[in-house]
This record gives C-alpha cells, structure tokens and sequence, in this order.
C-alpha cells in the first residue's frame, strides 16, 4: 500500500533573523512534539570568529570564507560560485536525510529545500532589531555592544550564504508558511505556538 502525506514524519524547518530565540524555541519545539532537534551549520561564534579576523568587516568576504574554507583572495570567481554549489549539495544532504526521520531542522535553507514536501511546516522567526539585540545580549552573556555587532554582521552573512549557495534570500516570506514575531514572547509562548500549528497540519490538534 503506496505511502500517504500523513505517514511522513513531521518536520518543522526554522530560520530565525539574529536574537529571535531560535535555539531555545527548536529546542522547546522538540520536547512538546517529541521529535529530534538539529542546528544550524554555522553558529554565532563561527560567524564572530570570521569577522574578527576579517580586515574589511565586508558580509560577502566573510560568506565565502564561511561556505569554502578560504580566502577571497586566493579563490577564482567560479571557484567560489563552484563552492557555493558544493555547500548548498551539503546541506541538501543533510536536510533530506535528517527530514526522512523527521524533526526540528534549524536553518541550512531547510524550508527552501523542502519546499515542496507534504507534512511540513516552514518558520520565520523575527522581531524589533533592538530588541533582538538585547535578547542575544542576555542570552549568551555578552554585552550589548558585541550582541549589535553580532547581529548587524550576522543578519547579513546569513542571507549572502543562503545566494550565494542556493540564490535564495531566506528574508522572502513565500518561504514560510508562518512568521512570528518573538519580541515580546517568551519561549514557552513561541514554541507553543509552533506546536500547535504543526498538530493542526497533522489534523490531529
């Protein structure tokens, strides 16, 4: 008997604008529903590490130093365009492997690549810059300063990998099926949210 769209385990993919709580949310997500939680292949302190040896502080540089392992300088154009092809092979590789088992999939352009696939559900997670800032400030015991820094060069490195690998921009709300602005909720508030909507999707709420 030929599989249905219910029988697909439920995945929900997340992408988050810098200090919108994603973490703490994936993680709450996948206590309430069950499933497993997987982050995102570069973390704040990979994307800080880059920019604090970057002389220019420019987000393309540093993107195709996240998504190839070199320098600007000592790679071709094609090259970096052939990179950003191999990094956007990885992390379909990875989506639709950990999708088959379901879960919670945090940002590698997870609602892009599965797009198309039943029993999905797609998140933005978004909200006030200022208030992003002092979220992320609190959160990872940083000061405010270092938290604007982080988001200003974040908020873009995140978007040029997603171009550059996919020639998606991951801001465009046709991605998603809902987009919460996390401001003023707390993590229980926003993940209770998301668990909702995902066992109405399984109409099972």
């Amino acid at each position: 008997m030929p599989a249905t769209d219910s029988d697909l385990p439920l995945v929900i993919t997340m992408w988050e604008t810098y200090g919108s709580n994603m973490e703490p949310v994936a993680a709450r997500v996948g206590q309430l529903l069950g499933i497993p939680v997987y982050a995102q292949a570069f973390s704040s302190e990979d994307i800080e590490a880059l920019a604090e040896e970057d002389t220019d502080g420019r987000a393309a540089k540093l993107t195709q130093r996240l998504s190839t392992g070199a320098t600007p300088a000592e790679m071709s154009s094609h090259e970096v365009a052939a990179a950003g092809k191999a990094h956007a092979r990885e992390c379909t590789s990875f989506v639709t492997e950990k999708a088959q088992g379901g879960g919670v999939i945090q940002g590698r352009n997870g609602a892009y690549i599965l797009r198309n696939r039943p029993n999905t559900l797609h998140v933005k997670l978004d909200g006030i810059p200022e208030k992003r800032v002092e979220r992320a400030a609190r959160l990872a015991g940083i000061s405010l300063a270092r938290a604007a820094r982080r988001q200003r060069m974040e908020d873009a490195i995140r978007v040029e990998t997603s171009l550059l690998s996919f020639g998606v921009d991951p801001r465009d709300i046709e991605l998603y099926d809902v987009v919460l602005n996390t401001t003023f909720q707390n993590t229980e508030e926003t993940a209770r949210v998301i668990a909702a909507l995902a066992r109405i999707r399984q109409g099972v709420a």
